[in-house]
């Protein structure tokens, strides 16, 4: 659980005992936990053995390797969700990178990479369409050296807004775009048909062959039959 001090507790996110602290637009809120039924999905079984390999990979690795990585983190410090700058251990910026890398398809990154700007804000548009089935962007990264990925929800209800914890990968391909009839039928394979009334919110991100990866652009579809 990560909490801000201040003359009280000011701020607070993550899990303690029996709550959650976390914020919304009305501001932060603490509430009861609720463990979430847990269906053992073929996708769930393979994010957590992806995840699984990473940290055996961490162990394998020898200690001069493991120092290179340890010696690298202060180029990765991110601003958290409190505006202080933090910066990631070698051990989970290894795992960070790999994940990212090894989720879009490609090999596992063993050298810690340099650290390079990363696109944002490139997409103007998500379009479904059910008509040619097809699932295509506005918008892309103008290079080719990255793979595209696509996250997606399942159709949400109309009130919702919210749905970083509902996105899940769903595609990807090389290259700076989609491909439109294969990202319908992987969209399809994990969520069923869509339909024009439908609300539903699709998300790109890049990533680099060193797991580097732009922030993750989301938005709400639009459908079209």
């Amino acid at each position: 659980m990560k909490i801000k001090w201040g003359a009280l507790v000011v701020d607070g996110r993550g899990k303690l005992g029996g709550h959650v602290a976390s914020q919304n637009k009305g501001g932060s809120y603490l509430r009861t936990k609720v463990t979430p039924s847990n269906p053992q999905t073929t996708f769930q079984t393979s994010v957590r053995a992806l995840f699984g390999s990473i940290s055996q990979a961490w162990s394998g690795l020898g200690a001069s390797v493991i120092a290179a990585w340890n010696a690298s983190v202060d180029e990765w410090k991110e601003t958290n969700i409190f505006g202080d700058l933090k910066q990631p251990s070698g051990k989970a910026l290894f795992q960070r990178l790999n994940n990212q890398a090894q989720a879009a398809g490609y090999a596992a990154v063993t050298s810690p990479p340099a650290k390079l700007a990363m696109v944002e804000g490139v997409i103007t548009q998500f379009n479904i369409d059910l008509a040619d089935d097809e699932i295509f962007n506005v918008g892309s990264y103008a290079g080719a050296d990255a793979r595209v990925v696509l996250y997606a929800t399942a159709p949400v209800s109309e009130g919702t807004s919210f749905v970083k914890n509902r996105l899940r990968q769903v595609y990807s391909t090389l290259g700076n775009a989609i491909v439109p009839a294969d990202a319908y039928s992987a969209y399809v394979a994990r969520f069923g048909e869509p339909l024009v009334t439908d609300k539903i919110f699709l998300g790109v991100k890049y990533v680099l062959p060193t797991g580097q990866a732009s922030p993750l652009q989301t938005g709400i579809a639009s459908i079209v039959a």
